[in-house]
């Protein structure tokens, strides 16, 4: 008797689905925010992933970034281009 196999189905990554505990831990780790945090960011601009990515990235540079380096030291290289 032969054994069907059926291939696990990848996450979109694209979209972030708040509905599914799976995915807002995923997101959470990710991009190292909490969940009221990627609440807030899904509701200003959407469940795009990549809205959300810009959205932080825009409160950081304002400097009203609420995120904290739970992971450890960040190493940041800047490059001067001449």
């Amino acid at each position: 008797m032969m054994d069907t196999l059926t291939p696990k189905e990848q996450p979109d990554r694209s979209k972030i689905k708040m509905n599914l505990k799976q995915e807002v831990r995923y997101w959470t780790k990710h991009l190292n925010i909490s969940k009221e945090d990627l609440q807030k960011a899904v509701d200003k601009v959407g469940n795009s992933a990549a809205a959300v990515r810009k959205e932080l990235a825009v409160d950081c540079g304002r400097g009203v970034c609420s995120r904290t380096l739970e992971r450890g030291p960040t190493l940041l290289l800047l490059t001067n281009h001449i």
